[in-house]
Parts: C-alpha cells; structure tokens; sequence
C-alpha cells in the first residue's frame, strides 16, 4: 500500500506537469452556441509567431475540455511541437451551459463551427492557421465542419463512418476478447443490431434496458443514423487520418479504405496502437470503465510515452507543415 500511495503521487505529479507547458500562453474563453455558454481554454506555445491551433473535438461521452486531464499529455506534445491548442468542456460538463446528451451530430458540428469562428473572428487568427484535431465521434463532425469553416487543415484520430455498423464492430470485438467462438459471435452481432434498429431506428422505447438511460436512448436514437461518406468524400481540406491497428472501438480497415478515396486525406494505419493512439500492449480498453488501476497508474507515470512511438511529433509535424 505504501508503495502504491508513492505511485500515485508521482503520477499525479506528472500530470501536473503537463497542466501548464513552460511559458507557454494560456488563456480563458467563452463563446456562445444556440443559446448556450461554452467555456475553453486556449494554450499558444512559446516564442512562435502565428502558431497553428487545433482546435479538439471530443468523442463521445460527458467530456471536459481536457478530458480529465487524459489529454494533457498530448496537450503538453502539442505546445513543445510549436501546436497551439484550443478545447472547451462540453456542454453540460465543467463550466459550459446546457446538456451534451440533447445535441445530434449536427448540433455538435455547430459547436465545432462557432468555436472555429469565434477564434478567427473575435481572436484574429487566420483560418489557415486553424484545423480541428478530433476522436472517434467527431468522425461524424469534422468532415462538415472542417468544410463548412474552410479550415487549413484536420487531424482525425480512430474517427467512425457509420453509427449503426461501429456499433457491430464494437460489439463483436467485445465478444471475441471474452472468448466466443465465431459463430457465436456473428449470431450475437446480428441480434444485437436487430434489437438496436427496433430500439433506434423503428421508434420503440428503451424500456427494459437497465444499460441505458432515458437520456441516453433519446441521445443514440437522434444520432443512430449518421453516416459520415458523402462529407469525407466531399472534404477539400487536407486531413491526417490515424487509424489504431488493434482498435476495438472503430474499424480500422472501413474508415482507411473509405478516407483514402479522397486525395486530400493521408491515412495510416499505426502499429499496435488503440483507438486513441495508446500502446496497445498496456493500454488497449473499449471503456473508461475498463481500465484496470495498473493501467492507470502506468498512463500516468508514462505522460506522453503512454501513446505509440514517435506519433505525437508526427501529428505535430504534420499540422505545423500543413499550417505553412
């Protein structure tokens, strides 16, 4: 036990560390969406003039602006790579108005617009200068976004294509790592998606169904058929797409193949990485609530080490070349 409190505090230790970049510029912002305050915080690296600034775009769940301090890692990767950043708490979360679970993807990709918009209007920088940096859902929002604000650029980590098959994704690799045979699985998978189009997608209620709350039913079922291939395939602006090898969240193989169809997006696909770019070794959960204490304490102590070698400069890299 006494080892385990040492741990702990030199993991949060760490994390402090990253809160604040050395000399880096941070500063507080609130913007207004549909009637709604929405609090940020934008951080500019030190001693670069006219830095590119990703502005993050969560994935699901009731995020803050920097996800419980999971992001600062990559946060603190960003600044030290020239990278501005800019992220706010989702509505509901933190210190912005209103709920996240009442918005469809539409309403999330508003947000995405107006937070672009507030940053080149009210704070003078340039929208080349400007892209997004999003997770998983916000597949199903930067590509609008990204051409409805004519952004410089997109970074798209373990971003999905399709509500209702990353959802069978999801759901069969759940399965495969419990140890059904495949057979068993595929049975599951097509049960599984008939109850969800019954549920969704024909207007039944979610009665019944302790693993989901009313909110939360109302939320799937307004987003259960978004499907992001016409955006991707009429995006103009140039996109990093980075795909985990071993994601058990998203395809990996569906959302390379349909981004590589459009010449502006440069794909890849890393190595035994997750679905957030983790290594996959230590780190690969479906869930927040999967993690195992072990693996949290190993992510805080590993800062940035925690994400697959060499990707966080690569992101950087890339952003700042394309900004240019």
């Amino acid at each position: 036990m006494a080892l385990l409190g040492v741990m702990v505090f030199a993991g949060l230790g760490v994390m402090r560390a990253f809160e604040a970049p050395t000399n880096a510029g941070v500063s507080e912002h609130v913007f207004s969406v549909q009637g709604h305050r929405l609090a940020g915080t934008l951080v500019l690296p030190p001693k670069v003039d006219a830095p590119p600034i990703v502005l993050i775009v969560h994935g699901d769940g009731p995020q803050d602006r920097w996800s419980d301090s999971t992001y600062l890692p990559l946060v603190n990767a960003l600044v030290a790579g020239g990278v501005g950043v800019f992220s706010w708490d989702k509505p509901g979360i933190g210190q912005s108005d209103g709920d996240w679970l009442a918005q469809s993807m539409a309403d999330r990709t508003k947000e995405a617009v107006t937070a672009f918009e507030y940053l080149r209007d009210q704070r003078g920088f340039t929208h080349n200068t400007l892209g997004f940096l999003g997770f998983s859902q916000a597949g199903w929002v930067v590509p609008k976004a990204a051409t409805d604000t004519g952004a410089g650029y997109a970074v798209l980590i373990g971003p999905a294509v399709n509500w209702r098959r990353q959802g069978a994704y999801y759901t069969s690799r759940r399965l495969e790592r419990e140890g059904h045979t495949a057979g068993e699985i595929e049975q599951a998978v097509a049960e599984n998606l008939a109850e969800n189009d019954r549920i969704f997608q024909d207007g039944f209620t979610c009665a019944g169904r302790d693993d989901i709350s009313t909110s939360r039913c109302a939320f799937v079922r307004r987003n259960y058929g978004v499907d992001a291939t016409e955006d991707v395939l009429a995006m103009t602006t140039p996109t990093l797409v980075l795909m985990g090898a071993d994601d058990l969240n998203v395809d990996p193989s569906e959302t390379a193949e349909l981004y590589a169809k459009n010449p502006q997006h440069d794909v890849r696909i890393v190595p035994q990485a997750t679905h957030s770019l983790l290594r996959a070794r230590h780190f690969n959960f479906q869930t927040p609530a999967d993690w195992t204490v072990l693996a949290g304490l190993r992510f805080l102590l590993s800062g940035s080490h925690a994400y697959a070698p060499g990707v966080l400069d690569e992101i950087s890299r890339w952003v700042v070349t394309r900004a240019q």
